[in-house]
């Protein structure tokens, strides 16, 4: 198969926010307890409890935003349980997931684990049972220097400076009906929403909120009418099946910016006909492949090079709608349907679609720039239509030196010669990495985690153009210095 692409370094489709690689991490399974903590007495290293390996690996990823509680955890959840000394925290049945927990792991612990791995945090309140009241108290625990009282709790907790936590999400998934505490229209959540922000604002008037959305045109129509200059972000979650041929999951990501693309144009629709001034724009704060044998309650599974495939495709989706969509969150970072499989022997695996984020959030521009493709396309019967095997995304750095590629080849089999033409940007300086399999159905297991690596390849420069090959089914990242 023979590819060309064209990239032109003065055409900015926007500035390109990191946070669109953003983690999520929520109470269930093994993600928390097991994944991110063990606890300080554990035999598996650890520091102040946090899972040594797994805090090495999450910070690798440069995740940049890190979602939690939850996630459908969020809805039943009282921050007060799992703040102070942690032999003092009451256990408590999480309705939820239908689970014991025993609040070890709470607002403290999180926020030094993502100052431990270098990540912003996104802190979800709960809009299920809890009350406006609840959630701003826990905004002044995080955010106020004042000596009132749950400021001077946190400093009694042993935490003098304020956190100052920026972003907070107002509920989770709360049309729905599997939710503690839902909502049975978005007018009903739309007034919920006001009356949280009203309350978390009135303490700290800086922060950014992430309100309930999805794909219901009805629903988001109530909550941009009703509740549209309360909100900055409304979120979006989209899971899909790994239970289809490999062709079919590959060309998802089509599926998927065709959907993102649909929510943010009636968001600004509605924002129109309705006046409101303040900008609204996504968070894709739940993604992920989801196989039938991540059930409850541990929803394990080990993903394979098909799915960094797409792993790859949905971030340069993100790319694209850098403009619509800055904030990512896959589900789940550690275990639950996750990127890092973590076992309770104090084993640990990477999946192939860790490398893609791996490979993807060191190696990224600050603009995203315009691409076009020729290439190979085949016929989804899913989607009815063609689909290229080639996608490409590109960015520039701030200083206009350097150009990464991000290049999926869906093709199962073919490799693919390729050629891009480089339009006010003379290379200098050329490299690939790329994630890849023998075959699709390549993993990472417990038992064998090297076997699918970041390898490198050579690119070739003529003139104003790059030559280089696309290995099989893979997800590849060329860097290109001018």
């Amino acid at each position: 198969m023979e590819s060309k692409g064209f990239v032109d370094a003065s055409a900015l489709l926007g500035r390109l926010d990191k946070r669109c690689y953003g983690q999520f991490i929520e109470h269930l399974g093994k993600c928390i307890y097991g994944g991110v903590w063990v606890g300080e007495d554990s035999e598996i290293p650890n520091q102040k409890g946090f899972r040594l390996d797994v805090l090495k690996a999450v910070k690798e990823l440069q995740p940049r935003i890190i979602r939690w509680p939850g996630g459908n955890f969020s809805s039943g959840y009282h921050w007060l349980d799992g703040v102070g000394p942690r032999e003092k925290r009451p256990k408590r049945f999480d309705m939820a997931w239908r689970a014991e927990e025993p609040n070890t792991f709470g607002t403290d612990e999180f926020l030094e684990w993502c100052r431990l791995v270098d990540a912003e945090p996104f802190i979800v309140v709960n809009a299920g049972n809890g009350t406006p009241e609840e959630a701003a108290r826990w905004v002044e625990y995080c955010n106020l220097k004042t000596d009132t009282y749950y400021a001077s709790l946190r400093r009694k907790h042993g935490h003098p400076e304020p956190y100052g936590v920026k972003i907070w999400g107002i509920g989770n998934e709360l049309y729905g009906r599997w939710q503690v505490g839902f909502c049975v229209d978005g007018a009903e959540c739309a007034r919920r929403t006001i009356e949280f922000a009203n309350e978390m604002r009135k303490i700290d008037p800086r922060i950014e909120l992430v309100a309930v959305g999805c794909e219901d045109p009805e629903w988001n129509l109530e909550m941009i009418k009703d509740a549209g200059e309360y909100f900055d972000y409304l979120s979006v979650h989209i899971y899909i099946g790994g239970d289809k041929p490999y062709r079919e999951l590959a060309a998802v990501s089509l599926d998927v910016e065709r959907r993102l693309r649909n929510v943010y144009g009636l968001v600004q629709s509605a924002r129109r006909k309705f006046h409101i001034e303040r900008e609204i724009r996504l968070a894709f704060d739940e993604w992920n492949v989801w196989y039938p044998e991540a059930k409850a309650p541990l929803h394990e599974q080990v993903t394979d090079v098909g799915d960094a495939v797409l792993t790859g495709a949905i971030l340069n989706t993100l790319h694209r709608l850098c403009r619509a969509v800055p904030i990512g969150g896959f589900a789940q970072t550690v275990n639950v349907l996750p990127l890092i499989v973590a076992s309770d022997d104090g084993r640990m695996a990477l999946t192939p679609q860790y490398l893609v984020f791996k490979l993807y959030s060191a190696n990224t521009g600050d603009f995203v720039l315009k691409t076009a493709v020729d290439t190979d396309h085949y016929a989804s019967s899913e989607l009815k239509e063609p689909v290229p095997f080639i996608d490409l995304s590109a960015t520039l750095t701030e200083d206009r030196k350097t150009i990464y590629l991000h290049i999926v080849n869906r093709h199962e089999t073919e490799a693919s010669e390729m050629e891009i033409s480089l339009r006010r940007f003379t290379p200098k300086k050329a490299s690939q990495q790329y994630v890849a399999g023998r075959t699709v159905e390549d993993r990472n297991t417990l038992d064998n985690p090297e076997n699918v690596k970041i390898q490198k390849a050579s690119v070739e420069i003529k003139g104003e153009k790059i030559l280089f090959n696309l290995p099989a089914h893979s997800v590849n990242l060329i860097k290109i210095s001018g």
